[in-house]
């Protein structure tokens, strides 16, 4: 609901809350303590996606990780894939309201939760989940380590789809399997599958059990309907369970739809799926993850060994601001997007146009950009140093897999301005190296 208020009671709210944008200009309008201000292309944007915000000395993972002498200046990491923008107003409010309280005690999934996740899947996405399917964890990363466990035997194969998410080598390896990489093919700028290969793989005594990044972290690909339902068939075929992490789900661009393992009913008792919140509203610190699955027999199977590891958890807080930010925090989303659109765009025109040789792939999902460095021709440790003589926190590309070598990856859910001054830092390191090559 839009209530109109005069110049005055906008100013006087505007300077009682600090979410208001200080250059924020009345029009007359306020929604959900939101403040409409202009973009450079005429739009309005209610929210603030342009101011720095200091996380040191907050425990940031991110943060704490970048060397002294970035931290001492105070440049932003663009490495782990949390976003440097302000949470939504609401998600503050539902917070503040939570610690208000002031008794934080054990909490379990209740209709409320449920009903906030399951509504935000029908208006978004189109499906509908069951309760009977659902689960919580306090992480998609535990959750696959519970999953590999419980789904393959110590010593068999697991497929990954490489350059990937590198926790899943991790979550694989330290439950006594092997990773079995089904490398993605970069052709004419963007990745594809290799759907041949990944039936040979598939039809491996040794193998009953696959992951799948979907959308695809970090080479940015959101799978196509046919590209998802093959891989799906593939794995039916040869009896090998498949688990799809779609924590990006919400995260597509340019139009780009996300097809979720759960829209198609042959694939209901061959699949695990893996959501989240944090992504979407930058609420990873709550440590909370929705995992579904359809099929009974396999729900009890991963629910047998939870319970041994961990059982399933929700925090106090992070039920608070579930509920609040899937019933209330659309607007914010799709704002968010535009955002993350609109510093892609500005990410590939400077290499276009200033950093000619290096190649951006074009995401059409997630907040990441997979940048393309192998025509400087260095190895993994030189590229790693040139990036931190340009004091860049950025995750190097050979983590994600063998071929990831040469490339970086960046995170792109940042102010503007913050993202342009790491590229010029870049540009300054890597200019003399192009010119070198004949590049430019």
């Amino acid at each position: 609901m839009i209530i109109p208020i005069n110049a005055a009671a906008f100013n006087s709210i505007r300077h009682a809350n600090n979410i208001f944008s200080p250059n924020a200009q009345n029009d007359g309008n306020i929604c959900y303590n939101r403040v409409r201000t202009r973009t450079k292309h005429g739009g309005e944007y209610m929210y603030d996606f342009t101011t720095t915000t200091d996380r040191r000395h907050t425990g940031s993972i991110k943060w704490d990780a970048a060397p002294a002498r970035v931290q001492e200046a105070g440049l932003t990491p663009l490495s782990i894939a949390d976003m440097e923008f302000q949470v939504a107003p609401q998600i503050k409010r539902a917070a503040v309201k939570a610690a208000e309280h002031g008794i934080y005690g054990y909490t379990h999934v209740d209709d409320e939760y449920f009903n906030a996740v399951k509504n935000y899947y029908i208006r978004h996405h189109g499906y509908e989940v069951q309760r009977e399917w659902h689960t919580v964890t306090n992480g998609i990363v535990p959750a696959l380590s519970v999953a590999v466990r419980a789904f393959a035997r110590e010593g068999e194969g697991v497929i990954v789809q490489s350059p990937v998410y590198y926790p899943f080598y991790n979550d694989i390896r330290k439950n006594g399997c092997k990773v079995v990489e089904n490398r993605l093919i970069l052709k004419n700028g963007r990745y594809e599958m290799n759907f041949e290969e990944l039936d040979r793989l598939c039809a491996r005594e040794d193998v009953h059990l696959m992951i799948i990044c979907s959308p695809h972290n970090p080479v940015g690909r959101v799978w196509t309907r046919e590209e998802v339902k093959r891989v799906g068939d593939i794995c039916l075929k040869h009896g090998v369970f498949l688990i799809a992490d779609e924590i990006h789900c919400d995260i597509t661009l340019g139009g780009h739809k996300h097809h979720s393992l759960l829209t198609f009913p042959e694939f209901t008792d061959n699949c695990m799926v893996c959501t989240a919140m944090s992504k979407t509203f930058n609420v990873a610190g709550l440590g909370c993850s929705d995992i579904f699955i359809p099929g009974k027999e396999r729900y009890e199977l991963y629910k047998a060994e939870q319970n041994r590891a961990m059982g399933d958890s929700l925090t106090y807080f992070a039920r608070a601001v579930a509920i609040t930010a899937h019933n209330e925090c659309d607007e914010w989303v799709k704002e968010m997007l535009s955002v993350i659109e609109d510093n892609l765009n500005a990410m590939y025109e400077f290499v276009d146009t200033r950093l000619k040789g290096l190649s951006c792939i074009r995401a059409e999902g997630t907040y990441l950009a997979w940048l393309d460095m192998r025509v400087l021709g260095l190895s993994d440790s030189e590229l790693t140093k040139l990036c931190d003589d340009a004091d860049l926190v950025l995750d190097m590309g050979e983590i994600f897999g063998t071929n990831g070598s040469g490339f970086t990856r960046w995170n792109v859910a940042l102010p503007k301005k913050d993202l342009i001054a790491a590229l010029e830092r870049l540009e300054k390191v890597v200019k003399p190296l192009l010119e070198k090559h004949g590049a430019i």
